[in-house]
């Protein structure tokens, strides 16, 4: 998806899309006790991780990319859910954000020539680029965030929460097979 269309796709943006992917599944599967949640976003977090670079790197180096990916979401989502107790139930944060960071800084390391990659990339540019990156998301976020809870407010009543989202706002069950208007 980095080529943006399919006639500047090469080999080798397919070549390390594979290899992150490989990569991401092999560490969330080992890592994440092969834990389906885990096992199925291995993939996804190897390929955020490698599309800033994929262009640019040797496929071993984003094989490596993938594996640091994959653990980096298992160790991340698990710390998010378990001890900081954030609601972030399809680890949105983990897999998009930290790994499209460790992505963006690994696209100026794997990317060098003396690695294997084709070069014309410098950790200091991406490291640079991924801050700024970073910088606007996070005052944009709090910006926005901030208009809708001055505005309309975000957050649900303790009844409603208790509820939850699905019952109290949509309306819906979570097994509408059991719904007694069906």
């Amino acid at each position: 998806m980095s080529a943006q269309t399919i006639d500047k796709v090469s080999g080798l943006v397919a070549m390390n899309s594979l290899m992150a992917m490989v990569g991401g599944t092999l560490a969330a599967w080992v890592i994440g006790r092969n834990d389906p949640g885990f096992t199925y976003n291995g993939p996804l977090a190897g390929l955020v991780a490698v599309c800033a670079g994929s262009d640019l790197m040797h496929p071993m180096g984003a094989l490596v990319v993938g594996l640091i990916a994959g653990a980096l979401f298992v160790y991340m989502f698990t710390l998010v859910q378990n001890r900081w107790k954030i609601d972030d139930v399809l680890g949105v944060w983990p897999l998009h954000g930290l790994c499209g960071l460790w992505g963006g800084l690994a696209a100026g390391i794997f990317g060098a020539k003396a690695l294997g990659g084709i070069g014309g990339v410098t950790f200091l540019a991406q490291l640079i680029g991924t801050s700024l990156g970073v910088a606007i998301a996070l005052i944009s976020g709090f910006v926005v965030y901030g208009l809708l809870k001055a505005i309309l407010g975000i957050r649900m009543s303790q009844e409603e929460e208790y509820e939850g989202a699905d019952l109290s706002i949509h309306r819906i069950s979570s097994t509408p097979d059991r719904e007694p208007n069906w």
